[in-house]
């Protein structure tokens, strides 16, 4: 068995650490953007319930983001004295963080448009002078709620890109959810277009449709982060199946000709995998132990701290 120390966290190789930058750009470009689009639905807001709840989304969208920054900054920070094996986990943490607060968010939205849907409220929209000539408020909502689905549009098919080739998975998460902003901004101008033509409880139910996506998401995010922190097996980026990387380095430490058996079990570090590697072989030595971390090392980045161990039989019964 393998009693050597663990080895600190590797530096990401050349085309990951310049994906990361190029993340932590555009999480500022994110809150940039994402600030003015919430000030904007703030100023256009007037009284309808589905303004209201598109503008608690835009809102939340930057809580990922910074998010991101915090975690990313503090991962930097490497291995010393008390985060012996690094930081790894510091995107898995905030992750979170993010998934708990958009979860407990979706849950007041959902009650808030309940209550106005059951209370049967009618919202009240007025009119406003532009250059003389009296608007319409609804007019100006439906504008800026299609003006809100541009900006985290086009962030997140940025980001998606750069999630895979980070294999970050909170990232991923961002960017996808962000991606399909346009479905809010849709459904927003269908709840104020309802209040134009009279029907009261569309506003509301516009609403709950946006709340209702504020929570999947929330509780889908709150799964996952749950579920990595477990260390459970890994999953492919969209979590929609099981990473393939844990069998195809099992194949290749198989074929090593010494090799007799083995089993691999990893989990995930945030933008890494760790774990142990099992081989049925009666004994081990040096060389055999470094012959297999190079194979681990050599299928893939994000594999790191991979510990090779050997099977331990179970005693015969008496």
């Amino acid at each position: 068995m393998s009693t050597q120390r663990r080895p600190p966290s590797r530096e990401l190789p050349p085309e990951q650490r310049d994906a990361l930058r190029r993340a932590e750009r555009l999480c500022w470009w994110t809150l940039f953007w994402m600030s003015l689009v919430s000030a904007l639905m703030f100023a256009a807001m007037g009284g309808s319930q589905a303004m209201k709840t598109a503008l608690a989304e835009d809102v939340l969208s930057l809580l990922p983001a910074a998010a991101f920054l915090v975690a990313s900054r503090f991962r930097r920070k490497g291995v010393d004295a008390e985060y012996i094996t690094g930081r790894e986990r510091a995107f898995d943490i905030n992750f979170l963080i993010s998934a708990v607060a958009l979860t407990g968010v979706g849950l007041a939205l959902v009650w808030d448009g309940l209550h106005t849907l059951l209370t049967a409220t009618r919202p009240v929209v007025g009119t406003t002078v532009i250059a003389g000539h009296v608007v319409w408020q609804g007019w100006i909502m439906m504008a800026a709620l299609a003006v809100s689905a541009v900006p985290p549009v086009i962030l997140g098919r940025r980001k998606l890109a750069l999630a895979r080739t980070l294999s970050l998975k909170p990232l991923h998460t961002d960017a996808d959810v962000s991606k399909a902003d346009w479905m809010t901004a849709a459904a927003g101008i269908v709840g104020v277009a309802g209040i134009g033509l009279g029907w009261w409880w569309a506003d509301a139910a516009a609403a709950l449709v946006i709340a209702g996506s504020v929570l999947r998401d929330g509780v889908a995010n709150l799964r996952g982060a749950v579920r990595d922190l477990h260390d459970a097996r890994p999953q492919a980026l969209d979590r929609d199946s099981p990473d393939a990387l844990p069998d195809r380095l099992c194949q290749r430490i198989a074929a090593l000709p010494w090799v007799e058996g083995c089993a691999v079990r990893l989990h995930e570090e945030g933008m890494h995998l760790s774990g142990i590697v099992l081989l049925d072989n009666p004994r081990l030595d040096a060389a055999q132990i470094a012959e297999v971390r190079a194979v681990a090392r050599d299928e893939d980045w994000r594999l790191d701290q991979v510990d090779v161990s050997l099977v331990v039989a179970a005693p015969p019964e008496r």
